[in-house]
Formats: structure tokens, C-alpha cells, sequence
């Protein structure tokens, strides 16, 4: 994915205000203001709004500051997404990808703690690009999530995830979250291999993993 500054800043603060939007303990005449500037924004988005210049999933498979960026309008990992978690994965050795991040309440589920189906949704992000390694890209096929212990918010949370094997056109990714030496969940996947008739358009698997 070429670098795109200006459209990077954008997302950023645009994810900014969607944390914020959250916490708000404004009094309703400054929520009224709040919301005609941001109605007045949206507005002016939609103006240009008429279709991305960067594709989808991104041709060149590159790495962006060390970090996987194939996918820049994923919910989950997309940089140039305001609604993603921002889920940053990197490469860690020839057979592991991991991500570290701390969750917010855009994220929370019961009080204090993230929301199951955001972490289900940072499995089948993690565990798909530990695909990558093996070059063996591929729709999800089924996705088992164990929680074994609540996740909590504002905490440094550690994703890791590796293939177990591939047969044939399946491919058997494992993968678990870390809170501190803790195990708070654990994920399993299988995928279904891309043939080379049906890769997708953009799709260009690494010939090098990097560090």
C-alpha cells in the first residue's frame, strides 16, 4: 500500500471522535453544538465520497513501519479505516504473528470488559494473516473462540497466533491472548485455501516473510 499521509491523519482523528463520541459528559446545548460540527463534516466527506483509490486488499503485500498492512479497510486492521480497532499484527520470527494493543470502551462489552465478538473478530484477523506465512491465504471456514478468563479493557493485551498444519486445501491456525504470563482466551480456525483459479483480485502472497 502506498503511503497515504493525509488520508492516515483523517482516519486517525476520525477514530479519535469515535472514542471520544463514547465518553461523552457534556451538557445537551454543547452535545448540540458538537453534533451540527460533525453533521457539518459529514457532509462535507460525502461531497468526495465517491470511490476509494486504493484497493482493497493491497497488491504489493507490503509492510508498513514493520507492521502487515495488506488489508487497509478492515473493520479490525485497516489503517485507513476510522471505525478498525487499529489491530497493528507483525510478524515475529519465520512461523508467528503477533499484535499488542489495549482495548477502549468503543470495545467493551460487560462493564470493564471487552466485548466477546470484537475478540472473535481480532482472532479471525490474526489467525488469517499467520496464514500469510505458509502462503496460504483463504476464507475462513469455521472459527472456535474458548474464553477462558474475562479480557479487560485499558490493558496491554497480547495476540499471537501460528498454522498449525495445512492438508491439502485446508489450513489448521491456533492462536491464544495474553494478559501479562495469562492465557484469557484461546482461538482455533480452519481455512480453505485459495486455488490459483480463484485468487482473489490484488492478491499477491510474500515470497520473504520479515522480522
Amino acid at each position: 500500500m502506498a503511503e497515504q499521509p493525509a488520508w492516515l491523519r483523517l482516519a486517525d482523528a476520525i477514530r479519535r471522535q469515535i472514542a471520544a463520541s463514547i465518553e461523552q459528559d457534556a451538557e445537551p446545548d454543547r452535545l448540540a453544538a458538537l453534533a451540527e460540527r460533525a453533521e457539518a463534516l459529514a457532509a462535507e466527506l460525502e461531497q468526495s465520497a465517491t470511490g476509494k483509490r486504493v484497493a482493497l486488499v493491497d497488491s504489493a503485500w507490503q509492510y508498513v513501519d514493520g507492521k502487515m498492512a495488506y488489508l487497509p479497510f478492515s473493520p479490525v486492521m485497516g489503517r485507513l479505516n476510522p471505525a478498525s480497532i487499529g489491530l497493528e499484527i507483525r510478524q515475529q520470527g519465520s512461523d508467528k504473528v503477533v499484535a499488542d494493543l489495549v482495548l477502549g470502551e468503543v470495545c467493551e462489552g460487560a462493564g470493564g470488559l471487552v466485548h466477546g465478538g470484537v475478540i472473535a473478530a481480532i482472532y479471525d484477523e490474526i489467525l488469517a494473516s499467520s496464514n500469510m506465512l505458509t502462503k496460504s491465504g483463504g476464507p475462513t471456514g469455521t472459527l472456535t473462540v474458548r474464553y477462558r478468563k474475562p479480557t479487560p479493557l485499558y490493558t496491554p493485551l497480547r495476540f499471537e497466533a501460528w498454522v498449525e498444519r495445512v492438508e491439502e486445501r485446508k489450513v489448521l491456525t491456533r492462536g491464544h491472548c495474553l494478559v501479562g504470563e495469562t492465557v484469557v482466551s484461546e482461538a482455533e480456525a480452519v481455512f480453505v485455501r485459495f486455488t490459483a483459479e480463484r485468487q482473489p483480485a490484488g492478491w499477491a502472497p510474500p515470497e520473504t516473510g520479515k522480522d
